[in-house]
């Protein structure tokens, strides 16, 4: 098995036979599903050369191969390690992408030096390319991608690789990684282990121990042509620890030790792989040793940049570069240059003084073109302390990052610039003017400017305590316009790390006293109708007060708060029982439409699937969320999934489809694993169709684990969730005194909320009526059937007119008045045909069946109480199937002329259990003739016509 070394010769792999076999399975494993492999150890020991052979064996199987190899250059541009891994696979690769996917790939994986859009649309972030990246490795068909040192490749890189490798599902990906370990060789730089990029469960780690003597004697042969006595190999392996970088470092030395005679205290080599490594350099041409210094503090230069950053340092760059790579302190792979290995960079860099490191990083930054580079470059260069320049940079820099997608690196430099920007105190030479001065109002314009940019990003990473000491910092003193822009990030990182009555505290006051500034007031309203104000005021109140403030801001209005307003303005009118406003609606969608960002929680394409289905408009529900589903998925925002999927299951619940239901209540659930809780309005979904798939028990216990956690804290939705779903299991269960009370309680705490709207407090009036009839209490079951009545009647809903008349026919059946009931109810199941909600014409068809039933109007009942059976049972809604079925037996056996005797209730067991009908007179001690006379008796009872049916029956 062969490799290059790093002075470009070929070479075997040594002593590591255990570990090839392991890499060869994974090479050429025939298992679906991502697998892989993570070699760790110390640098030098071995690495990179097991990641060649694993690579070797790809190329031997024609397994596509996609490598990248991290490096510790602090001038790393962001994206730069997946734009390396995906080059091979050329400039079609984006094509067939999602644009969300394709325009953010696009962006991130340009040129470097090539500045992006700031304007692109749809929007850059992390998620689109994310999403990008594991689209792109769906489709590669078996592969293998192979990672040189994971801990040191750039945060937006790994961040895009850790989202696609866990979701990467079946295929024959395969994953080849190696990360640095701490040992023997000094490591001076540091970085996060990156372990979580491979999926738990998905991984073996091979760690690379120390090399046998005989290893290390085999290297020193082969590469020095140096054989040395045992006791000498001894001490050369417990000096290194066994490393076969260091082994071969004192051999190169040795070599060039005339007359050695064995004794390696005699030697002038120094006791650490650092100095010896610096006694090598301490030998190579200046020229050499400079271009070694440029290749290591730029992330893989081409040999051009090498070169434009040569030009003042050495009399010829290009001859330098070329002497660097045949010395072997640089190797040239393709188009990129690097140190033969990290330790001789590390150790080249280390070797400088401050003064010659700071000069050597400002030469770099104005050598390069990306501003995200220049910007790192120039944080060394400058060091600590402010310096205008640099902050300006910087800005330059987070710009750059933040358009790119590399939310990560924008935040972290947006910090920097923060540091680099001086404090707004009096210093010499500035010039007061009414006792200010203009450089210090300047100073604290530029901060308070650059800590708002820091906290608006940091909060978009999820930072959320980072963001909320930075937008407390930028509201201190600051001017209304950036009070007023970084109020809504330190509301929303206050609200997630110390909880709503601190969020209302930062509200507070800008809701109180005379306004500063109408604008800031409008803003903070539309935050409080969310986040509340602290003194009970109810959201349709703080709606309407932040509109009418937006209406006097007029067209200078903040956006994004704006349409915040408007949504909740829908809401209002939802929960009111107006229905759907069709131009507040158009209003959001042309304000959207002009928008750069809209976070997923606030799309429209988000909420739309939320309020079409409160109204009754279960396909433009269904609808909406597959969309917002799809997008989602599209730009891998999987934080709304959850969310998203919990709305899908209400909406197939009601439609009737539970089967579907479930599955999207296991989508949501699977997806929300990762990040530990999921979305209340999930819990309530799984709740709702446990207990209409008949499993009662285990929705009680998931409400009590719930409530055990504390989950029902957003008021009054969770106690209306949970209430309704442990109303209804009473009622299914015949618990009606219970259910009643627990329905109760659930309306209720709604109408104190202001929640008038049906589908907006999970339809549990049907549930009530029926606990209200079955309880005795007919006048208040006839006043929410008139309040059902207005809503359908005034809103055109024929659900809602259903269920009033249903529970108006309930009622006066409940009053003996069968025939007023049969006209209320025949009228309930017209209108609950023209319904989506299939599930309320079973039950309008049961109600029904039972008054015909009461009535003994068996021919009539029978037709009505089978569709509802039929219904029941294709929905999968097993206690009202079961309610049915019992219904319909009842008629059956009156039409059949009785119920079974004892007798005749025996033979049907035995017959059902299998038994023959001579069997069946041997058990009974009777004769055969009787037997068969029972059992049609017993045929025409149950209005069957065959063994099989009558199993069935009894079943």
């Amino acid at each position: 098995m062969e490799r290059r070394n790093d002075v470009g010769t070929a070479s075997t792999v040594h002593g590591r036979m255990a570990e090839l076999h392991v890499i060869a399975q994974l090479v050429t494993s025939p298992a679906s599903g991502p697998r892989a492999v993570l070699v760790t150890g110390e640098p030098g020991i071995g690495k990179s050369t097991l990641l060649e052979a694993g690579v070797a064996l790809a190329h031997q199987h024609h397994l596509l191969t996609l490598t990248v190899r991290g490096t510790p250059a602090d001038g790393q541009r962001s994206f730069g390690g997946l734009a390396e891994l995906l080059r091979p696979l050329g400039a079609g690769v984006l094509v067939g992408l999602p644009e969300p996917q394709r325009v953010a790939l696009d962006v991130a994986l340009g040129p470097a030096g090539a500045e992006p859009s700031m304007g692109a649309t749809p929007p850059v972030g992390p998620r689109e390319i994310a999403a990008g990246l594991l689209a792109i490795l769906r489709r590669l068909g078996p592969a293998l991608i192979v990672i040189d040192d994971l801990s040191w490749l750039d945060l937006a890189t790994l961040d895009a690789l850790r989202f696609a490798l866990r979701r990467i599902g079946e295929g024959r990906l395969r994953v080849l990684a190696s990360r640095r370990t701490a040992g023997v060789i000094e490591d001076p730089l540091p970085r996060p282990a990156a372990d979580d990029v491979l999926p738990v469960g998905t991984y073996e780690t091979l760690a690379l121990g120390p090399a046998d003597p005989a290893t290390i004697e085999d290297l020193l042969v082969e590469r020095h042509q140096l054989r040395l006595a045992p006791p000498v190999l001894a001490n050369v392996v417990e000096q290194t620890g066994g490393n076969p970088f260091w082994a071969l470092e004192i051999g190169a030395a040795l070599a060039q030790a005339p007359g050695f005679d064995g004794d390696l205290q005699a030697l002038p080599i120094p006791p650490t792989l650092s100095a010896l490594v610096a006694a090598r350099l301490a030998k190579l041409p200046p020229a050499v040793v400079q271009a070694l210094l440029v290749v290591a503090a730029l992330p893989q230069p081409s040999p051009a940049l090498a070169v434009r950053a040569l030009q003042t340092q050495v009399a010829h760059p290009e001859a330098a570069v070329d002497d660097a790579v045949a010395s072997g302190a640089v190797t040239a792979e393709g188009s990129q240059l690097r140190p033969a290995h990290p330790l001789l960079g590390s150790v080249a860099l280390n070797s400088l003084t401050a003064e010659q490191r700071r000069s050597l990083y400002q030469r770099l930054a104005t050598t390069v073109t990306d501003p995200e580079q220049r910007a790192r470059h120039l944080v060394r260069a400058t060091g600590p302390g402010p310096d205008a320049a640099t902050a300006a940079a910087i800005d330059a820099g987070v710009a750059v990052a933040e358009a790119r997608g590399a939310l990560a690196a924008a935040a972290e430099l947006a910090e920097l610039a923060v540091g680099f920007t001086a404090c707004a105190d009096l210093g010499e030479g500035e010039v007061e003017i009414g006792g200010e001065s203009e450089s210090g109002d300047r100073n604290r314009d530029d901060l308070r400017r650059r800590r708002l940019t820091a906290a608006r990003l940091t909060h978009r990473v999820g930072d959320m305590a980072r963001a909320a000491r930075l937008a407390r910092d930028v509201s201190d003193g600051a001017d209304l316009d950036t009070t007023r822009e970084a109020l809504a990030v330190l509301v929303e990182a206050t609200y997630w790390t110390q909880g709503r009555p601190a969020a209302q505290a930062v509200l507070r006051p800008h809701l109180t006293g005379p306004a500063a500034d109408e604008h800031l007031r409008a803003v903070a309203l539309a935050l409080a109708a969310d986040y509340g104000d602290g003194r009970e005021t109810q959201r349709p109140e703080l709606v309407r007060l932040a509109l009418e403030s937006f209406d006097r801001v007029g067209d200078d209005a903040d956006a994004v708060a704006l349409c915040s307003a408007l949504r909740y303005q829908v809401g209002v009118s939802l929960d009111s029982g107006q229905g759907i406003p069709e131009p507040v609606v158009a209003r959001i969608a042309a304000m959207q439409a002009r928008a750069a960002h809209q976070a997923s929680w606030t799309r429209l394409s988000v909420v739309q699937g939320f309020w079409r289905k409160a109204v009754d408009d279960l396909d433009g529900s269904r609808v909406a969320l597959h969309a917002a589903i799809a997008q989602a998925q599209a730009e891998g925002d999987d934080a709304v999934l959850p969310t998203l999927f919990s709305h899908l299951a209400i909406t197939e619940c009601w439609a009737g489809d539970l089967r579907l239901g479930r599955k999207a209540v296991a989508d949501g659930l699977r997806l929300a694993a990762p990040g530990g809780v999921a979305p209340l309005t999930l819990y309530a979904a799984d709740a709702l169709l446990r207990v209409l798939t008949g499993d009662l028990d285990g929705a009680r216990k998931l409400v009590a684990e719930q409530r055990a956690g504390g989950r029902e804290t957003i008021q009054p939705q969770g106690d209306v969730f949970y209430e309704h779903v442990l109303g209804l299991a009473a009622l299914l269960d015949g618990g009606f005194e219970d259910a009643r009370e627990r329905l109760e309680r659930a309306y209720r705490l709604a109408q104190g909320a202001d929640i008038l709207e049906p589908g907006r407090r999970q339809r549990l009036e049907p549930d009530l009526g029926q606990a209200l009839v079955a309880t005795g209490d007919l006048e208040a079951a006839s006043a929410l059937a008139a309040e059902q009545r207005e809503l359908g009647e005034r809103m055109r809903r024929p659900t809602l007119v259903g269920i009033a008349h249903r529970l108006d026919g309930a009622v006066l059946a409940a009053r003996d008045d069968l025939d007023g009931a049969v006209a209320a109810l025949r009228l309930a199941v017209a209108a609950h045909e023209r319904s989506p909600l299939r599930l309320e014409l079973g039950r309008s068809l049961l109600t029904l069946g039972g008054v015909y039933r009461r009535r003994r109007a068996k021919t009539e009942a029978l037709p009505v109480l089978q569709a509802a059976v039929d219904l029941f049972t294709r929905a999968g809604a097993v206690p009202f199937a079961a309610q049915a079925q019992a219904e319909l037996d009842r008629v059956q056996r009156a039409r059949s002329g009785g119920v079974l005797t004892a007798t005749e209730t025996t033979v049907a067991e035995l017959v059902a259990g299998g038994l023959s009908n001579r069997e069946v007179a041997e058990r009974l001690v009777t004769s055969v003739r009787t037997v068969e006379g029972h059992l049609g008796s017993i045929y025409r009872k149950l209005g069957v016509r065959s063994r099989t049916e009558l199993a069935r029956r009894l079943a």
